[in-house]
């Protein structure tokens, strides 16, 4: 499968990765292949939404050829309270491979800041990790996108590949049903290139020996186009060429040892030949590198080799193959720290807990945070922009205090009716706002004082009654008469003893 890109044939198939890596390496990548991809660790393991993920071509086409490259998409977001350092991703199948990728995920609120720096291991199922960047502190609703280039490595018939999210399979499908095997190579002299992992860009000569049936030599003259024009500046740093040939069907690699040739002192051209005899049922390959002078989106890069008079002409536009883009709400926060003064306050228990409440938002939600003397309460996270009114509850009843109206105080706190206040929440700011109590102390409170109340005096009755047939004015009652006689009786008797003992006594003194 070939397509046209800027008026030059180039052959998408990034083929001669097979043929390079046959050879000598063919033995080293087998190793590596071989082994399991390590387990990926991660802050937050469920980031990513399995059902997002999604695989498509990077041409467009409707399906997938071994060595093409597909574009793979997912969604992420982090919950509340994630800073900068932490760390989410996943793990792609084994039929996907891009060997020491990396790429960032942009603010889409600020797209100079970078949210996330994700990189792509090379495991044999790679491994994405992405990692926070400072920018996220402080945020809510932290969440995005993100997307890569990966390189369909591996022949399959299934129609699914397999991803791993947090521990679980998830599978997803491939555009056209599987991944097929590559085209055949070409029959006509032609240049590819394509984006290396590294930041570089892969340039490759497709020289068919039939082409060059009964030539001496293949010589090559490769001359790197320079900035104008609308092209930029690229140039070779390693001095490197490397030379192969493999059958007509990329079989048999066999690397080229008797070629003669090098690159120019500024790295913009190279003189190559390829002594013959040229067998014409092999194709013969030179790759090079070079190092462009801006990655940027939409940067055009251009080479022009004559072989044998042959004109190759090809050029790449530098593209981005990764990114995404991601964003949180900006918070700040503010603190409650307690104070408690005046004259009461040594009455005050250090262990008696305050209570305020804070409201905010519309709908208005309600919250309640406590805090004891001298003490500063957890650290309380808001959207920018929050208008928080604070309200201090009826402060704990203490025998002997009084407590005077609440004030709150801090840097743009203001003052509302019955004691309250208000502020705005910052960006990335936390405002301390201090609650004072006056607790002030009251006198005991003494009972009144009653005077004793003086006896009642008894008044005894003027005379008594001489008739049974009187009444008692008083009470009524009447008292019959001998009962009173008996009582005068009884009283004239006592008399008498009186006296009859006090002769006596003297009696027996004068006899003394």
């Amino acid at each position: 499968m070939y397509e046209r890109n800027g008026g030059a044939v180039v052959r998408r198939k990034t083929t001669a990765i097979i043929a390079a890596a046959a050879a000598a390496l063919g033995a080293v990548i087998t190793l590596a292949g071989a082994g399991a991809a390590s387990a990926a660790e991660y802050d937050y393991p469920a980031a990513i939404d399995p059902s997002s993920i999604t695989v498509t071509t990077v041409g467009g086409g409707g399906a997938v050829s071994q060595w093409d490259q597909v574009r793979v998409d997912a969604e992420w977001s982090v919950p509340d309270g994630a800073v900068g350092g932490q760390t989410f991703g996943f793990t792609l199948p084994k039929e996907f491979a891009r060997a020491g990728t990396s790429f960032s995920v942009p603010s889409a609120e600020d797209p100079s800041k970078t949210i996330a720096e994700c990189t792509v291991s090379t495991d044999a199922a790679p491994v994405v990790t992405c990692t926070l960047t400072d920018y996220v502190n402080g945020r809510t609703g932290v969440s995005g996108s993100l997307w890569f280039v990966a390189s369909a490595d591996e022949q399959t018939t299934e129609s699914t590949v397999e991803f791993t999210v947090d521990g679980t399979i998830t599978p997803v499908e491939i555009p056209g049903g599987g991944i097929g095997p590559s085209s055949p190579l070409p029959t006509e002299p032609q240049k590819w290139s394509w984006q290396t992992d590294d930041g570089r860009i892969a340039w490759q000569l497709a020289l068919p020996g039939a082409s060059f049936a009964g030539a001496e030599s293949i010589v090559v003259d490769d001359t790197l186009t320079g900035a104008g024009d609308g092209f930029a500046e690229h140039h070779n740093e390693d001095e490197q060429l490397e030379v192969w040939s493999t059958t007509m069907q990329d079989r048999d690699p066999q690397s080229i040892t008797n070629w003669t040739g090098s690159w120019n002192d500024g790295g913009t051209a190279f003189h190559l030949v390829i002594p013959g005899p040229i067998d014409p049922t092999r194709m013969y390959f030179v790759k090079y590198f070079t190092v462009p002078s801006s990655q940027v989106d939409g940067a055009t890069y251009a080479n022009t080799a004559d072989v044998n008079g042959i004109k190759l002409q090809d050029r790449e536009v530098w593209s981005v193959t990764g990114g995404g883009s991601g964003d949180g709400d900006a918070t700040g926060a503010f603190t409650l720290t307690k104070v408690v003064g005046g004259s009461g306050s040594s009455e005050v228990p250090a262990d008696a807990v305050y209570t305020v409440r804070y409201s905010y938002g519309d709908p208005v939600v309600e919250r309640t945070v406590t805090v004891t003397a001298g003490a500063t309460a957890p650290l309380i996270q808001l959207p920018t922009g929050t208008v928080v009114t604070l309200v201090e509850l009826t402060p704990p009843a203490v025998e002997g205090v009084d407590w005077g109206v609440p004030v709150f105080s801090g840097p743009d706190v203001h003052s509302v009716a019955d004691g309250g206040a208000q502020f705005t929440v910052g960006s990335g700011t936390t405002l301390a706002v201090t609650l004072t109590n006056t607790a002030t102390t009251t006198p005991p409170v003494i009972p009144p004082t009653t005077p004793p109340t003086p006896p009642t005096a008894v008044t005894p009755p003027t005379e008594l009654p001489l008739t049974g047939g009187s009444s008692l004015a008083t009470t009524g009652g009447y008292v019959p008469a001998a009962m009173l006689w008996g009582g005068a009786a009884a009283l004239l008797l006592g008399i008498a003893l009186t006296v009859l003992g006090a002769v006596r006594a003297r009696s027996r003194a004068a006899q003394d």
